[in-house]
């Protein structure tokens, strides 16, 4: 019988200055950090993308999980911790945008972030905000308004 094996390597796709605060400390770090590193607010469609972060919050990687169309994103709990495994995240700030510009969440959103905090959860890795993105610098935090 012949058994196959696996092989496993992570590839750094490319780096980026990033020059505000390393470590969150506020969902206002966060979304100044989703938009230096992503530029959401510029995206024509919606983007959904994550930061893995330390114990201590630190910044150690950042990822576009999915790349979707004018006003929908699909995100599965599969492509986003595999990235998070792959970076040894102790804690992941997800985000995304709106291309409406109204950051306001919708049903959709809350559904996801329900179901990421569940696989997360299952694996030690803890959601600790979905940070929607609007326009001229307006944002919607889940851990300001709602307990998540």
């Amino acid at each position: 019988m012949l058994i196959t094996f696996q092989k496993l390597a992570i590839v750094k796709e490319e780096r980026k200055r990033y020059s505000l605060a390393p470590f969150i400390q506020s969902p206002n770090d966060a979304a100044q950090a989703f938009q230096t590193i992503f530029e959401l607010e510029k995206a024509a469609e919606e983007i959904f993308c994550a930061l893995f972060l330390n114990t201590k919050h630190k910044i150690i990687g950042a990822a576009e999980v999915s790349h979707g169309t004018l006003n929908a994103s699909l995100v599965h709990p599969r492509e986003l911790f595999k990235k998070a495994l792959f970076h040894n995240a102790a804690a992941v700030i997800i985000g995304h945008n709106h291309p409406s510009g109204n950051s306001q969440p919708s049903h959709e959103d809350i559904l996801i972030l329900k179901k990421l905090k569940a696989a997360g959860e299952m694996l030690d890795i803890q959601i600790l905000d979905q940070i929607i993105i609007g326009e001229n610098g307006d944002f919607y935090s889940f851990s300001q308004h709602s307990p998540i």
